[in-house]
């Protein structure tokens, strides 16, 4: 276990056991000590752990902003490609009862982009696609928009994408 997650081990048990007038007096610290970041979001507010993207009461980044797209390359990409990719995703969410705000693609290797680690977000709430979107059969569009964009600029490992299919 790293000093950081001790760090928030403690973190936790001190805000468990702090009565409310102690709360903001410990979430203060732990802001200041950089642990945690507070969602400017006026609407949500919410405390969320260094190094995590999206906040855990809202979904919105980290600069309480609801989240946008984010490109997958240090080139810009054909418009057409990022097209056929949020309407393939688009379609295949279109059965879900809720479709999700937003779909991140983490790169870790892999066959291109079909073997990002996927996840889907619902406001404040990541659901982890399991096995993304790597069977060609089965995701068949999206499999084809996600080569595509793999054609254009092999991804780098680590490199995060994002497609809002929110309206």
């Amino acid at each position: 276990m790293s000093d950081r997650d001790n760090d928030l081990i403690v973190l936790d048990r001190l805000l468990n056991r702090a009565d409310s007038e102690g709360v903001p007096h410990i979430l203060a610290a732990a802001r200041a000590a950089r642990y945690l970041w507070q969602c400017a979001n006026a609407v949500c507010g919410a405390h969320n752990r260094r190094g995590q993207r999206y906040c855990t009461g809202c979904g919105w980044g980290s600069k309480g902003r609801p989240v946008g797209d984010v490109t997958p390359s240090n080139y810009e990409v054909p418009k057409r490609k990022w097209t056929a990719l949020r309407q393939a995703l688009t379609g295949y969410f279109a059965q879900d009862e809720q479709r999700p705000d937003a779909v991140v693609f983490d790169y870790e290797g892999g066959p291109g982009w079909r073997g990002a680690k996927v996840t889907a977000m619902y406001g404040g709430r990541a659901e982890r696609i399991e096995d993304g979107f790597r069977d060609r059969d089965r995701f068949e569009d999206i499999g084809r928009a996600l080569d595509g964009l793999t054609r254009f600029e092999e991804p780098g490992y680590c490199e995060h994408m994002r497609i809002v299919l929110s309206a």
